[in-house]
């Protein structure tokens, strides 16, 4: 190689190393400033560069730098995501119920908020669809809170039935819990109903009139009268009757 190519070629690579430098600089001023994804296209830039010019000068230090960096700007990424992925799941782990859904909803309503306000930055479009999805059934809750004490036994349970159908798919156990205690409450109302007019029904009779299947209205009965101020004395295994509270009401 000439005098002339080698100096050529000193300044060509000069050239590369300071723009690739230049490219770390401006790099590093974004994580600094939490521009991730705009850091990211830059490493990306940067690594083009070097793919251009790897047969020509040795870059595989400059390769291995940018592969790492790459990867800190993705751990930092994915870091902020998780604060709002763990933020959601923790409020799925929240135990809800009628007096506490208003604020509970509150504060899904303020993450919301973050998430929308972040979601391009930290790639949180599909916590923000899920956080939508979870208001759709909240709604659909306060509906059945609502109407459910007012309506007939039937009505209501056909109401909660289909709450039930579609939100099977879905991970929202706080929900899902709530809509049992609401069910389980509609059932106690209906046998305080009961208790009005009989001191004891078998539990196929009352299946019958509750249109509920007898092992799993058998369950709730168990759970009911346990509870303070059940309508249910007893359950007598032996004649399968339940025995009601008449002279507690």
């Amino acid at each position: 190689m000439s005098f002339n190519s080698k100096v050529e070629n000193f300044k060509k690579k000069k050239n590369l190393f300071e723009e690739l430098n230049y490219y770390k600089s401006i790099i590093l001023k974004k994580v600094k400033s939490g521009d991730y994804n705009s850091a990211l296209e830059k490493v990306r830039s940067a690594l083009i560069l070097i793919q251009e010019h790897k047969d020509a000068f040795s870059t595989e230090k400059e390769l291995l730098d940018f592969y790492e960096l790459s990867k800190q700007i993705q751990s930092e990424l994915k870091n902020h995501r998780m604060v709002y992925e763990r933020r959601f799941n923790n409020l799925l782990k929240e135990k809800i119920d009628e007096t506490n859904l208003e604020s509970f909803s509150k504060l899904l309503a303020m993450l919301k908020n973050e998430v929308d306000h972040n979601l391009d930055k930290y790639h949180l479009q599909d916590i923000s669809s899920k956080i939508t999805q979870y208001f759709k059934y909240i709604k659909k809750i306060y509906e059945i809170l609502s109407c459910y004490k007012i309506l007939n036994y039937h009505d209501a349970s056909d109401k909660i039935f289909e709450f039930v159908r579609d939100i099977k798919s879905e991970n929202f156990p706080n929900l899902k819990m709530l809509i049992s205690l609401t069910y389980q409450n509609l059932i106690r109302n209906r046998l305080f109903e009961f208790s009005k007019d009989f001191d004891k029904l078998s539990l196929s009779n009352l299946s019958n009139k509750m249109a509920m299947n007898q092992d799993q209205l058998y369950d709730f009965i168990n759970i009911i009268k346990k509870q303070p101020k059940s309508p249910v004395q007893e359950y007598i295994p032996k004649t399968q009757e339940i025995v009601f509270k008449r002279s507690s009401f």
